[in-house]
This record gives structure tokens, sequence and C-alpha cells, in this order.
């Protein structure tokens, strides 16, 4: 899949030497610094020559011409991102697309690198944001904050799936935070319980109010079309479903580590495990694991197996076929409820967020909540600050190739 528009860049990655853009790229675009980095890769902020002002994102993946450093982006690649994020354009929670060049100094299309523009939305992804809310000592984000990130993050892939894609990739590194959002992490509130006048007196401040976190869904380089649909907001398994590889291991739904059809549902689990991931504050992933049949059996411990399970029973295995590992690991899980509830107890999370989490986080599939379903719940509909929402004091909890593209591109 393509690099995240945000991801952070490491410490080997950050030691290479950016090589000049194209004649027709550095014409149009000053290069002003890199926001993130992968193995297809790389994201640039830039700023518009024609008019000095214009802030974008660019990013630039390998065709060949970067000397090897990236992994080749092949044509169905690119096709498929820009026509992902042609197709949600204009909604404000996903990253707007500007443009697509191809670099076609080196003669041949498939040797150029290529270069995608889209709208500027911040420095920093939502991974980083919470490991910086961490690092500086923040507490995690109050239930409120918390409904207001996902209520976002949820219109953003029912638009997503309303047009016909599955992203596939939904994760923190996925997730661009918008400046102002980051900045408030330097220039925190005092907290409530400083000395008042030199006294050993606690001064009683009142709660603070929740903070707007505005954010946006990035990187389509994964996503593929949606299986047909039986109906709106319904979607039914087919025999050629999209590949079995989507996002990484804690962010996997469960039907996927085994190697099976699959739909929509599979952006959900990953919204449910950022929305986890967001009540927990320590910026580190939900589900874990050396292997990937570790993180498999890490989640069904936490979410019960029980609803896996049945839905395997349902799907017979067709004979002759091998069962694999995870299958296997799957199948001899205890048939619990697992400890959701324990870890996020209504002190932490009301009773509808619960459900929205709980819904999000369901292992069998055809009862998961999708986007649409999960906006209707209570919790996104009751607009008042309620008082188990307020912001939680203390420190983190720690547990030919270009002109295909045209139609779609503008420079607005």
């Amino acid at each position: 899949m393509a690099s995240s528009t945000c991801s952070s860049t490491s410490a080997g990655a950050a030691a290479t030497i950016d090589a000049p853009w194209p004649p027709e790229m550095a014409e149009r675009y000053e290069r002003l610094e890199k926001l993130g980095e992968g193995i297809f890769g790389r994201v640039y902020k830039a700023r518009e020559r024609a008019d000095g002002r214009q802030i974008v994102a660019v990013k630039q993946l390998s065709g060949g011409g970067s000397g090897g450093a990236w992994v080749q982006t092949g044509f169905v690649e690119l096709a498929r991102e820009v026509t992902s994020l042609n197709k949600c354009r204009g909604h404000p929670s996903i990253v707007g697309f500007r443009n697509v060049h191809a670099d076609t100094t080196r003669g041949n299309d498939d040797d150029g690198d290529c270069f995608i523009v889209m709208e500027y939305a911040g420095r920093m992804n939502l991974r980083t944001y919470m490991v910086s809310r961490a690092l500086h000592g923040l507490p995690p984000l109050c239930e409120a904050e918390v409904r207001g990130v996902m209520r976002q993050l949820l219109d953003a892939i029912n638009v997503v799936h309303r047009v016909g894609i599955l992203h596939r990739d939904v994760k923190p590194e996925n997730v661009v935070v918008d400046d102002a959002t980051a900045d408030r992490i330097r220039n925190p509130p005092p907290p409530d319980d400083d000395d008042d006048d030199g006294t050993n007196k606690k001064k009683q401040r009142p709660p603070q109010p929740p903070e707007e976190i505005k954010c946006k869904v990035c990187d389509f380089g994964a996503s593929e079309p949606m299986p047909v649909a039986a109906g709106a907001g319904s979607w039914r398994r087919r025999e050629n479903s999209p590949s079995p590889l989507a996002t990484s291991d804690p962010y996997r739904a469960p039907e996927l580590f085994l190697g099976t059809d699959y739909d929509g549902r599979v952006d959900s689990w990953g919204l449910g495990c950022v929305m986890a991931e967001l009540l927990a504050g320590t910026g580190a992933a939900f589900f874990q694991g050396k292997t990937e049949e570790d993180v498999l059996a890490n989640m069904l411990a936490v979410v019960g197996a029980a609803g896996i399970k049945d839905w395997m029973r349902r799907r017979p295995c067709k004979p002759g076929s091998r069962v694999s590992a995870a299958e296997k690991r799957a199948r001899g899980c205890p048939e619990t409820s697992g400890r959701l509830r324990e870890m996020f107890p209504e002190k932490v999370l009301s009773e509808a967020g619960f459900e929205v989490l709980s819904g999000l986080l369901e292992s069998d599939p055809e009862d998961r909540l999708i986007a649409a379903e999960a906006l209707r719940k209570p919790w996104f509909a009751d607009e008042e600050l309620r008082p188990d929402e307020r912001r939680r004091g203390g420190r983190p909890h720690r547990r030919g190739f270009l002109a295909c593209f045209m139609s779609c591109a503008t420079d607005d």
C-alpha cells in the first residue's frame, strides 16, 4: 500500500537525500518540507508558485525514477488511489484531491515518478498526535472529544462506502490532524489542581471544555472497489472479492486473518481500533502480538471469540481446503464475552459510547456496525455535554500514463 500521508519518518529514512523534483513539478510547486515517508514514496508540504500562497501536500510515488529508493508503484495502484480520492472529493473529513502529475522526462511513462497533489490538512497524523499528548503528560481525550473525532471518521468512511470504495487501511497513521489541534499540545491549559497562593490548598477550576479536534482520512493507496451491493448500506460477499491483503495486523479485522471474503465492515473494525486507542490515550496500538496469530488471539480475548466462531460455523470450510494457523487459533479460543467493558468502564465511557465501541469491534462481521448504523446510535444524537463526558484528569492510562487522469484533476 502507498505510504501514509503523514507517517513518521524513520531515522534511516531521514538520512536519505531527497532527489530534486522533475522540471514540470519544480516549476509549479516549491517543496517546503517532508511530512512523511514509506516504502512507496514520500509526502511533502509544498507551495504553489502561481500565487505563492496556496499550500498543498504532494505525495511522490516511485515509478522507477527514484534510483531504487522505494518500491515501484504500478499504474493500477496509482489509478486506484487517484480514482478513490476523486470520488470522495468535497467531504470535509477526507483529504481533498487536487491534481496528478507524472514525470515524462525519462522517455518511458512507466519509469517516471508520479505525484498526487492534495489539500494540505496538517503536519501530524493521529498516531503522532496521541504519542505527543502522552509524552507531554496530557490526559487521555475525554469522551466528548473522542465522540467528536469518531463522528468525523465515521462520516468520512460512510461517504467512502457510499461511493463504492473500501478504504482497507483505516488506522491512526492514515488520519491527519490539523495544525491548530497539534499546536495545542505545546500550549495545554493549566491543570485543575495548581497550588493557590503558595499554600497547600488546591485551587478548584471548572472542568475544561472539550477540545475541537479536526481530522481528515487520507491515504487511499490500499483502497478497492466495493463488492457488489445488495441494497443501500448493505453488502454481500462475492467470489471475486477484493484481495485479502489489506491493513496491518493490529487493525486487521478477524475475518481477514482467516483469509475469507469481506466487505465494508473491515473498515468498521479499523475505526473501532482507533476509538479504543483514543480512549486509552497511550499512543500504542490497542491490539498487539509478535505474530498475526498472536494478534488475532489477543483481539478475541478482548472482544470475545463467540461471534467469530459462530460466523465460522455458518461458513464451513470447503472440502480439501487447508485450515490456516490463524483459523486453528481462533477455533481454540474460549467462547467468552471478552473484557472490553472491563478495559473501558463506565467512568471512562458511557453506556451509549460503549454501544458504538463494542458494535465496531464485534468479531462476527455480519453483526458488526457499518459506519451509517454507528452514526445513528444515541451516542451521536445528543450534542449536549453530559457530566460523564467531561475531561478526565490525571496522566494517561498505561496499559500515456498521465492522460487518463486529466479528467479528474483540478488546480483549485
